[in-house]
Protein backbone atom coordinates (compact mmCIF):
# COMPACT_ATOMS: atom_id res chain seq x y z
CA UNK A 1 0.00 0.00 0.00
CA UNK A 2 1.35 3.42 -0.70
CA UNK A 3 2.77 5.55 1.92
CA UNK A 4 0.16 8.61 3.15
CA UNK A 5 2.51 11.93 3.02
CA UNK A 6 -0.55 13.27 5.05
CA UNK A 7 -3.26 13.05 7.60
CA UNK A 8 -5.79 11.73 5.25
CA UNK A 9 -6.20 10.81 1.95
CA UNK A 10 -7.95 13.66 0.57
CA UNK A 11 -5.13 15.76 2.06
CA UNK A 12 -2.79 13.26 0.44
CA UNK A 13 -3.32 13.78 -3.03
CA UNK A 14 -3.53 17.08 -2.77
CA UNK A 15 -0.28 17.02 -1.09
CA UNK A 16 1.50 14.57 -4.21
CA UNK A 17 -0.63 16.78 -7.01
CA UNK A 18 1.01 20.06 -5.62
CA UNK A 19 4.38 17.75 -5.11
CA UNK A 20 3.97 16.72 -9.22
CA UNK A 21 3.63 20.04 -10.38
CA UNK A 22 6.46 21.20 -8.62
CA UNK A 23 8.30 18.87 -9.65
CA UNK A 24 7.76 19.32 -13.59
CA UNK A 25 8.05 23.05 -13.38
CA UNK A 26 12.02 21.87 -11.89
CA UNK A 27 12.55 19.58 -14.52
CA UNK A 28 10.60 21.83 -17.60
CA UNK A 29 13.37 24.58 -16.57
CA UNK A 30 16.51 21.76 -16.15
CA UNK A 31 15.77 19.66 -19.30
CA UNK A 32 12.95 21.61 -21.83
CA UNK A 33 9.43 20.58 -21.69
CA UNK A 34 9.88 18.18 -24.76
CA UNK A 35 13.15 16.53 -22.78
CA UNK A 36 11.55 16.06 -19.43
CA UNK A 37 9.48 12.53 -19.82
CA UNK A 38 6.24 11.24 -16.87
CA UNK A 39 8.94 9.10 -15.97
CA UNK A 40 11.27 12.00 -15.18
CA UNK A 41 8.65 13.37 -13.14
CA UNK A 42 7.71 10.46 -11.33
CA UNK A 43 11.09 9.82 -9.60
CA UNK A 44 11.54 13.17 -8.54
CA UNK A 45 8.70 13.17 -6.77
CA UNK A 46 9.39 9.37 -5.62
CA UNK A 47 6.18 8.10 -6.79
CA UNK A 48 5.73 5.18 -9.32
CA UNK A 49 4.83 5.93 -12.88
CA UNK A 50 1.35 4.41 -12.54
CA UNK A 51 0.64 6.45 -9.59
CA UNK A 52 1.69 9.83 -11.62
CA UNK A 53 -1.51 8.84 -13.82
CA UNK A 54 -3.86 8.89 -10.91
CA UNK A 55 -3.35 12.33 -11.46
CA UNK A 56 -2.84 13.28 -14.74
CA UNK A 57 -3.53 12.23 -18.05
CA UNK A 58 -0.26 12.89 -19.88
CA UNK A 59 2.05 15.09 -20.14
CA UNK A 60 0.03 17.61 -22.04
CA UNK A 61 -2.33 17.41 -19.41
CA UNK A 62 0.12 18.06 -16.96
CA UNK A 63 1.64 21.07 -18.35
CA UNK A 64 -1.47 22.64 -18.92
CA UNK A 65 -2.33 22.10 -14.94
CA UNK A 66 0.71 23.64 -14.52
CA UNK A 67 0.10 26.41 -16.63
CA UNK A 68 -3.68 27.07 -15.34
CA UNK A 69 -2.24 27.04 -11.46
CA UNK A 70 0.04 29.64 -12.08
CA UNK A 71 -0.39 31.54 -15.00
CA UNK A 72 -3.76 33.20 -13.50
CA UNK A 73 -1.93 34.44 -10.66
CA UNK A 74 0.46 36.52 -12.73
CA UNK A 75 -2.02 37.75 -14.59
CA UNK A 76 -4.09 39.18 -11.32
CA UNK A 77 -1.36 40.90 -10.56
CA UNK A 78 -0.82 42.40 -13.82
CA UNK A 79 -4.17 44.10 -14.39
CA UNK A 80 -4.57 45.34 -10.66
CA UNK A 81 -1.06 46.89 -11.75
CA UNK A 82 -1.95 48.78 -14.97
CA UNK A 83 -3.19 52.53 -14.19
CA UNK A 84 -6.73 53.06 -14.69
CA UNK A 85 -6.49 56.82 -14.72
CA UNK A 86 -3.94 56.56 -17.70
CA UNK A 87 -5.05 56.87 -21.50
CA UNK A 88 -6.97 54.03 -22.79
CA UNK A 89 -3.92 53.14 -25.46
CA UNK A 90 -1.06 53.60 -22.22
CA UNK A 91 -3.30 50.95 -20.08
CA UNK A 92 -3.63 48.35 -23.11
CA UNK A 93 0.28 49.04 -23.78
CA UNK A 94 1.19 48.73 -20.18
CA UNK A 95 -0.80 45.24 -20.38
CA UNK A 96 1.56 44.68 -23.18
CA UNK A 97 4.89 45.24 -21.83
CA UNK A 98 3.83 43.46 -18.73
CA UNK A 99 3.36 40.43 -20.96
CA UNK A 100 6.03 40.54 -23.07
CA UNK A 101 8.52 40.57 -20.01
CA UNK A 102 6.60 37.96 -18.50
CA UNK A 103 6.72 35.53 -21.57
CA UNK A 104 10.52 36.79 -22.67
CA UNK A 105 12.01 36.50 -19.29
CA UNK A 106 10.33 33.42 -17.37
CA UNK A 107 12.68 30.60 -17.69
CA UNK A 108 9.92 27.97 -17.54
CA UNK A 109 6.39 28.86 -18.25
CA UNK A 110 7.33 31.81 -20.15
CA UNK A 111 9.40 29.42 -22.77
CA UNK A 112 6.38 26.85 -22.36
CA UNK A 113 3.88 29.51 -23.33
CA UNK A 114 6.04 30.84 -26.31
CA UNK A 115 7.56 27.61 -27.75
CA UNK A 116 5.36 24.58 -26.72
CA UNK A 117 1.75 25.55 -26.35
CA UNK A 118 1.18 26.01 -29.86
CA UNK A 119 2.07 22.28 -30.59
CA UNK A 120 -0.74 20.74 -28.11
CA UNK A 121 -3.78 19.89 -29.00
CA UNK A 122 -6.49 22.22 -29.74
CA UNK A 123 -8.39 21.19 -26.18
CA UNK A 124 -5.26 22.58 -24.43
CA UNK A 125 -4.94 25.53 -26.33
CA UNK A 126 -8.43 26.37 -25.30
CA UNK A 127 -7.53 25.19 -21.24
CA UNK A 128 -4.37 28.18 -21.86
CA UNK A 129 -6.90 30.44 -23.73
CA UNK A 130 -9.24 30.06 -20.28
CA UNK A 131 -5.96 30.51 -18.31
CA UNK A 132 -5.31 34.08 -19.80
CA UNK A 133 -9.66 35.12 -18.98
CA UNK A 134 -8.16 38.04 -17.02
CA UNK A 135 -5.70 39.16 -19.14
CA UNK A 136 -8.20 38.81 -22.00
CA UNK A 137 -11.61 40.46 -20.24
CA UNK A 138 -9.11 43.36 -19.09
CA UNK A 139 -8.18 44.35 -22.95
CA UNK A 140 -11.88 44.00 -24.16
CA UNK A 141 -12.51 46.48 -21.28
CA UNK A 142 -10.00 48.90 -21.94
CA UNK A 143 -10.34 48.66 -25.65
CA UNK A 144 -14.25 48.87 -25.80
CA UNK A 145 -14.22 52.08 -23.03
CA UNK A 146 -11.17 53.66 -25.24
CA UNK A 147 -13.30 53.40 -28.65
CA UNK A 148 -16.14 54.69 -26.51
CA UNK A 149 -14.22 57.49 -25.25
CA UNK A 150 -12.78 58.29 -28.83
CA UNK A 151 -9.42 57.45 -28.14
CA UNK A 152 -8.78 54.52 -29.71
CA UNK A 153 -9.36 53.03 -33.40
CA UNK A 154 -12.43 50.89 -33.90
CA UNK A 155 -11.89 48.01 -35.10
CA UNK A 156 -13.04 44.17 -35.13
CA UNK A 157 -12.07 43.40 -31.05
CA UNK A 158 -10.68 39.79 -32.22
CA UNK A 159 -8.72 41.05 -35.04
CA UNK A 160 -7.79 43.72 -32.16
CA UNK A 161 -7.16 40.87 -30.40
CA UNK A 162 -5.30 39.09 -32.55
CA UNK A 163 -2.86 41.66 -33.44
CA UNK A 164 -2.47 42.15 -29.88
CA UNK A 165 -1.56 38.73 -29.25
CA UNK A 166 1.18 38.78 -32.52
CA UNK A 167 2.89 41.51 -31.45
CA UNK A 168 3.23 40.44 -27.39
CA UNK A 169 4.79 36.98 -28.76
CA UNK A 170 6.70 38.46 -31.28
CA UNK A 171 8.48 40.95 -28.84
CA UNK A 172 8.55 38.02 -26.84
CA UNK A 173 10.90 35.94 -29.04
CA UNK A 174 12.98 39.07 -29.41
CA UNK A 175 13.77 38.53 -26.10
CA UNK A 176 13.71 34.74 -25.67
CA UNK A 177 16.38 33.91 -28.58
CA UNK A 178 19.31 36.30 -26.30
CA UNK A 179 21.22 34.79 -23.78
CA UNK A 180 20.33 37.34 -21.84
CA UNK A 181 16.75 39.17 -22.14
CA UNK A 182 17.67 41.83 -19.88
CA UNK A 183 20.04 43.16 -22.45
CA UNK A 184 17.53 44.39 -24.84
CA UNK A 185 14.39 44.25 -22.53
CA UNK A 186 14.42 47.65 -22.63
CA UNK A 187 14.55 48.63 -26.77
CA UNK A 188 12.17 45.45 -27.16
CA UNK A 189 9.23 46.83 -25.12
CA UNK A 190 10.01 49.95 -26.25
CA UNK A 191 9.45 49.52 -29.56
CA UNK A 192 6.79 47.75 -29.16
CA UNK A 193 4.69 50.27 -27.29
CA UNK A 194 5.38 53.01 -30.04
CA UNK A 195 4.03 50.62 -32.32
CA UNK A 196 0.86 49.64 -31.05
CA UNK A 197 0.40 53.08 -29.72
CA UNK A 198 0.34 54.62 -33.29
CA UNK A 199 -1.43 51.68 -34.48
CA UNK A 200 -4.41 52.18 -32.08
CA UNK A 201 -4.20 55.90 -31.13
CA UNK A 202 -6.40 58.19 -32.99
CA UNK A 203 -4.86 61.08 -33.76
Amino acid sequence: MPRIRADNIAEHKELTRTQILEAAQILFYDLGYQSTSLADIAAKVGIGRTTLYEYFTDKEDLVVSLVELELPKLLHRLVQSVDAAAPYADQIAELARGMVEFVGTDPTLGLILHRDIPKLSRKAQRRVRDAHAEFTEAFIRIYGEGVEAGELRAIPIDLAGRFLQDLIMSAAKALIVRPDPGDRMQEVTASMEEFLLHGLSVG
